[in-house]
């Protein structure tokens, strides 16, 4: 494994190195022993979109494998914010309980007006399901190896169809676990907030 500070953004190659960080993600639930004092602070921010959704689809991939051993019957999820579509609270997550959809991502549009063109529109993103609350979804299981892929698929087609021009401008709210003890998630491969521990 290597430091973060000496993990590439990008390798020579192009592809990304978020699967070289020496942790994509830690849950701290106030066990025993003392958490670091100095900690990494969210980044790197992934170079290109297809560097993002490399790092989403590795995120989501990972929850599934180790949240049911080291959480057991918790879900976790977060909100993904665009800052040019600040008001909008994108929610990605993965339910082991829930069977046939443990992962799903949701996006409210109650600003536009819910046409036939706006549901052509929202499909081609690869949105499958419009609520009654006008939040579009996508729900897929963890035994299709395909859907922590095509779920970083949609969001990013998401919010680039919203505007955001660059990884950069996205920033993950909320990163959580049942909502006990604290989640971070430096391999998302965009900004967190809130940032943990002293940065360097």
């Amino acid at each position: 494994m290597v430091p973060f500070d000496t993990t590439p953004h990008s390798r020579p190659d192009g592809t990304h190195g978020f699967g070289d960080m020496p942790y994509t993600w830690q849950l701290d639930r106030g066990g025993p022993g003392v958490a670091p004092t100095f900690t990494h602070d969210g980044k790197p921010i992934a170079e290109t979109w297809e560097h993002a959704q490399s790092a989403f689809e590795l995120m989501l991939a990972s929850w599934a494998e180790q949240i049911p051993v080291q959480a057991p019957g918790d879900w976790v999820g977060f909100k993904l914010r665009a800052s040019r579509d600040w008001q909008r609270d994108m929610i990605i997550s993965y339910t082991h309980g829930d069977r046939g959809r443990e992962f799903r991502a949701a996006v409210p549009d109650r600003d536009s007006r819910q046409t036939p063109e706006r549901a052509v529109q929202m499909r081609e993103r690869g949105w499958r399901i419009l609520d009654q609350h006008q939040w579009w979804r996508i729900e897929l299981p963890e035994t299709d190896p395909q859907s922590p892929a095509e779920i970083a698929r949609v969001v990013i087609a998401d919010v680039r169809a919203r505007g955001a021009t660059c990884p950069d401008e996205l920033t993950a709210w909320d990163i959580s676990a049942g909502d006990d003890g604290e989640l971070w998630a430096p391999g998302l491969g965009v900004l967190t907030h809130p940032s943990r521990g002293e940065h360097y």
